[in-house]
Parts: structure tokens; sequence; C-alpha cells
């Protein structure tokens, strides 16, 4: 593995002013979400409800599975804090906050909504190409150093605070629905789970940060763009089975 050592803010600036594509080898990217995972578990206490982790490691690992996405280590935990948001980092790690489960009623179709669309953003490797190209408020890039506490909370900072682009929160939306179709859960839970936000935005309540709500809020167009991928992508996939299925019985 290539290591990058501690760069000099204007060196870091320099290099990637210059890129717009992802920097990191993939085992620079698990390196990156394992420090900013630290970081994470810094900052918010972890959920110690059994009931809870469970139900989000089994959709996370349904997907997963499903999906054939073993190419990376993935993690998913519960954050006990009342914050309507979840969280992912480059290489597998996937949080879940405690107010997430609680604005859905732990509905698993609106969960595997929410992680299928935070798994996409990973293996997409949207956050590892905006690590990559970005220098924010000052910090410094590590990378493969293994990370002192200061650069693991900065690391976490910068994930939790990610803005992604709208073309990228479409792929995922897109990604997601997909990866529920083939796991077997119901993929109008994530619309079930927009209209619920998107109630919530017009209500003021929840603080609500994940799907970069805060600079692209939900709105009824990009609910039925998801109603649409949702026909267009569940009969794509029932025409490949189906042509599986013919190829197999020859």
């Amino acid at each position: 593995m290539k290591h990058h050592q501690y760069l000099p803010l204007a060196a870091a600036t320099l290099l990637l002013a210059g890129c717009g594509t992802n920097l990191l080898s993939r085992n620079e990217e698990i390196q990156v979400g394992k420090e900013g995972a630290r970081g994470i578990e810094q900052k918010y206490r972890l959920s110690t409800n059994q009931a809870d982790n469970a139900l989000v490691q089994r959709i996370g690992n349904r997907l997963t599975s499903a999906n054939n996405l073993s190419d990376w280590p993935w993690t998913f935990k519960v954050i006990d804090d009342p914050m309507v948001n979840a969280v992912s980092l480059p290489g597998g790690p996937i949080y879940v906050f405690r107010g997430l489960l609680d604005a859905t009623n732990r509905n698993e179709s609106e969960l595997a909504g929410i992680i299928g669309h935070e798994i996409a953003h990973i293996e997409k490797r949207h956050a590892a190409k905006q690590y990559s190209n970005q220098v924010v408020a000052g910090t410094i890039i590590s990378v493969g150093t293994g990370g002192s506490v200061q650069t693991a909370a900065q690391i976490a900072n910068l994930f939790i605070q990610l803005e992604y682009s709208r073309g990228d929160e479409y792929e995922a939306d897109s990604a997601a629905i997909a990866y529920m179709h083939r796991a077997g859960y119901d993929p109008y839970g994530l619309v079930r789970f927009f209209e619920k936000l998107m109630a919530m935005q017009k209500e003021g309540r929840g603080n609500v940060i994940t799907n970069n709500l805060r600079t692209h809020p939900l709105t009824s167009a990009r609910i039925e763009r998801a109603k649409a991928e949702i026909a267009r992508i569940t009969e794509a996939i029932s025409r490949d089975n189906e042509a599986l299925d013919m190829i197999r019985t020859e």
C-alpha cells in the first residue's frame, strides 16, 4: 500500500486542485474509514440496545450479501443519539443514529432504503472522491499513517458534514432501489421515508443531515424520480431474472 505522509496544507491544496477523481487506493479508503470510525466513536456513544444493533446489522448484511458487495469490510453500528441521521465512511463503516430508527418506527423496508443509500455512497466511492479532492477547514491529509486522535476526529467531522452533489445523491438513490429489490425489500420503503422527511422539513422538526438535506432538500420531484426509478429498475431486474431462468432450463 502506498503511504501518504502528512502533507503541508499548501502542498495538499496544490495536489488536490488539479484532480477531479479519487486519489485513494482501495486499501487507503479502508484506512481512512477506520480512522474516521475511530473519531466518530470518540465523538458519539454507540448504542448498547441489542435489538437495534441486530436490526441494523441484519439489514446491512442482507443488502450486501444479496448484491455480492464483498469488496469492503462492512460494519453497521447504531449511535445512541436522537439526531435523524446516517453516516457512511469510505471502506465500509456505516452508522445509523437512534433518531433515524425512531423516525422510521424501525420499519425494515424504510431502513433498508437508507442503509442501501449509504452503502451506495461507499460502493460508488463518492465520499472517497470528495476526501481526495478537498482540504476542509485547514486540515492536513493523513492516509495509512495510523492517524492521531486529532486526525481521527478531523476525518470524522469531515464525513459527518460532507455535502454530496445532486448527481451523487441520485446515483445513490438508484443504487439503493436496486439493492433493495434484489434483497427482497419493498423499494417503496425509500419513498415512504423520503415522504416522512419532507413532512418533517415542512414542519421544521428534526435535525436532519442524512442524504445531504441541508443543501439539497427533498422535493416532490426527487420523490417522483425515485418512483420512476423503482418502476424502471424492478422491471429491468425482472427481465434479467427471466432471461437467466430461460438459460438454465435450456
